[in-house]
Parts: C-alpha cells; structure tokens; sequence
C-alpha cells in the first residue's frame, strides 16, 4: 500500500452573488412591510410625553401653590430658590417633544379654580391638564 498524504477537500468559501441578492431583496421586503406600520408609532410617543411632562409640571405648580399659597405666574417660578424652589429635579423647565414653550396660565380660562397646562403637535392634537 501506498503511503497517500490525506489532504482536505479544497471548498469554496464564501456566498455567490445570486445568493447575496436573494439575501437583500428579502431583507428589502421584510422592511417594506415592517416600516409602514411604525411610521405613526412617534407621534403617540411624543404626545405620551408631552401629558407626562404636563403631569410632572402641575405637580410641581401644585407644590408651589402649597408652600407659598399662590401659583407661580410662569413656569421659570418653578425654579425660583427664594420661593422654596427648586421645584423640578432639573434646573430648567422642560420644552415640549417639538421644542415649543409649554403654554401656562393661571388663573386658566379651562380651569378657572387652578392653572392651564397645555401644548399642540405639529398635527394639531392638544395635550393639555382639563380634559
């Protein structure tokens, strides 16, 4: 017998470029599908954070209002350290999710007893503390 050196099948490493288009024309689809229903998921976020800025911001009027009897007569009060404040845990007052001021006064034309707190997307919808 024959001394024969084994030698490992030579393969071909690697993807053809049929099976690298297949790959992207999937990948393509799957997105085409995916993407569309995502597209309104943003704009429910934003307004979801824009009421929880809202609720976080009357919070804060209402403690205000508990130490110093009355309601700031701007949002920049919340801050004011010769009035008890700080009352937010950051040292500015937050700008809606589309960088706009909040809209506040008090006492408000919705809520005649308290304040009003609100502010409009882009797309018109109202966040705000009365309804």
């Amino acid at each position: 017998m024959k001394n024969r050196k084994l030698q490992p099948k030579k393969s071909k490493a690697g993807f053809t470029l049929i099976e690298i288009i297949l790959v992207v024309v999937i990948i393509g689809i799957l997105a085409g599908i995916g993407i569309p229903k995502l597209g309104g998921k943003s704009d429910k976020a934003k307004i979801a954070q824009a009421q929880g800025n809202i609720n976080m911001l009357s919070t804060a009027i209402i403690e205000y209002e508990i130490i110093n009897g009355d309601y700031p007569t701007s949002l920049e009060g919340l801050l004011d350290e010769s009035k008890g404040g700080p009352f937010l845990g950051k040292k500015s007052v937050p700008t809606d999710p589309w960088d706009k001021p909040y809209a506040y006064s008090a006492p408000g034309a919705n809520n005649t007893h308290m304040f009003d707190l609100s502010c409009t997307s882009p797309k018109g919808v109202s966040i705000n503390n009365w309804e």
